[in-house]
């Protein structure tokens, strides 16, 4: 039995080969109007020869007459009238897939997971999250600190949606990736521990005692080339893993600490140091948006990512 049916499902896919689908949307055409061709090809705008064609291609293809003249009118065959709620249920069905309702954040009712690093959760989640409570309150964002080195594992095993990240991650092709924005470093210190002259040279910061942050270990890579360029080591005396002890150890040591300033920028815990410029302008700290390809026209993706590169572009 097993072997008759194989049999039979690939004689049907053999003659399927050379099926027309476009015919079934002519059937359901004809029997919307009760095989009136006239009308049917008004319907799916072909000329009246053109349906004509295309009813004798059909009958063709089913092996049935389908819709047989009585009088004045067309009628169904028993063959029609069974196929025709199937046919239609499966047009539906499509133009509803091909078609989708329009996205209205509103209705939504999901969960979206962004990695974001700690230290940048301040410049995204308070306006976001107040932009969504506003625009869709049933959608649950949740913020992932996905470390660097993870991020590829995250994004296969759909821990995450999408990243926001700095300098230090060279996405697979299977990625699409957006600047979000870019950022000059400034130097930090405490006036209490450190003075300088109004004008100071590269060589005389290199002097100083650093303290590095290794939130994101190629931005420090950035800056340590930049001194190796000119010929220079800026000495490095102490590292810190992210950014918000760095306010608290330039209080105690006479130390400075080059940082990209939209990191620091309003913040509060770095109000009461010293903001300087590190020249010159072009070297940048860069931050941009990853998400994989394959939610590139996922309308809630999209929705949020619209919102971020909004964000960041006021800001600039």
């Amino acid at each position: 039995m097993q072997n008759m049916n194989n049999m039979r499902t690939d004689t049907f896919f053999q003659q399927f080969r050379y099926w027309d689908l476009n015919l079934l949307v002519v059937f359901e055409a004809l029997h919307c109007e009760q095989g009136n061709v006239s009308r049917a090809a008004k319907r799916v705008g072909l000329s009246q020869s053109a349906m004509s064609h295309a009813l004798n291609r059909l009958r063709e293809m089913l092996a049935d007459p389908l819709f047989v003249k009585q009088g004045h009118r067309m009628h169904p065959t028993t063959r029609a009238l069974a196929l025709a709620p199937v046919i239609s249920g499966w047009l539906e069905n499509i133009r509803g897939q091909l078609n989708p309702p329009l996205f209205d954040p509103a209705t939504i009712q999901q969960e979206i997971n962004i990695a974001i690093p700690e230290h940048l959760e301040r410049l995204v989640l308070p306006a976001l999250l107040g932009f969504l409570r506003q625009q869709a309150p049933g959608l649950h964002l949740h913020s992932r600190p996905v470390p660097m080195a993870q991020l590829n594992e995250a994004f296969a095993q759909g821990r995450i949606d999408m990243a926001i990240i700095g300098n230090d991650w060279e996405p697979k092709e299977s990625y699409q990736h957006c600047l979000l924005t870019d950022s000059r470093f400034v130097y930090v210190y405490d006036a209490r521990q450190l003075q300088f002259a109004e004008s100071v040279s590269l060589a005389e910061l290199a002097a100083v005692p650093q303290l590095a942050s290794n939130y994101s270990h190629k931005t420090a890579t950035i800056i340590d080339n930049y001194f190796s360029v000119h010929g220079l080591t800026r000495r490095i005396m102490a590292t810190s893993g992210g950014i918000t002890a760095i306010p608290a150890i330039l209080a105690e040591c006479p130390m400075l600490s080059i940082l990209p300033e939209i990191m620091i920028a309003d913040h509060p815990l770095f109000e009461s140091l010293v903001r300087r410029p590190f020249e010159p302008d072009n070297v940048r700290a860069t931050l941009h948006l990853v998400w994989h390809k394959l939610h590139e026209h996922d309308p809630l993706q999209q929705f949020i990512r619209d919102w971020l590169i909004r964000h960041f572009a006021k800001r600039d």
